[in-house]
């Protein structure tokens, strides 16, 4: 899989049970969470996550006061072979195109996933595409 997909970001409260009070409006919402990065600092954390239906996740975090945003970030299931992460990595950087994160994508046919920020996601999508670093099946 090589695609841009939505992504949703919140700030939470770095404290006990803010996670857990956040999941809990998807949860009620039967919104299934597919990829998550939590970053933390000392009084907040930024939680980046992906989810069956963004849209609607959007509008019950916002209708319960979370203060949410929604960006197009990569997909990609790199071949699962030694120095592929590298590759791509050699190859962004290549082309000027940074990195901003990156976190762990889930799912159950595929060896391994991973959701990217980059500076260009167009270009990300092209350059992967083109060297064959990535199994594509859309």
């Amino acid at each position: 899989m090589l695609k841009k997909i939505h992504q949703l970001s919140t700030f939470i409260e770095n404290k006990i049970g803010r996670l857990a009070a956040v999941t809990d409006v998807l949860a009620k919402n039967n919104i299934n969470i597919h990829a998550m990065s939590v970053y933390d600092s000392t009084e907040f954390n930024i939680f980046r996550f992906v989810t069956d239906e963004p849209y609607k996740a959007l509008e019950m975090l916002k209708k319960e006061g979370y203060v949410v945003r929604m960006t197009e970030v990569v997909v990609v299931e790199p071949l699962d072979k030694p120095g592929t992460m590298n590759r791509i990595f050699h190859l962004l950087a290549d082309h000027d195109i940074s990195i901003n994160y990156l976190y762990p994508y889930a799912v159950t046919d595929a060896p391994y996933m991973l959701i990217m920020s980059t500076t260009d996601k167009d270009k990300t999508i092209e350059l992967i595409r083109e060297s064959g670093l990535s199994n594509i099946d859309e």
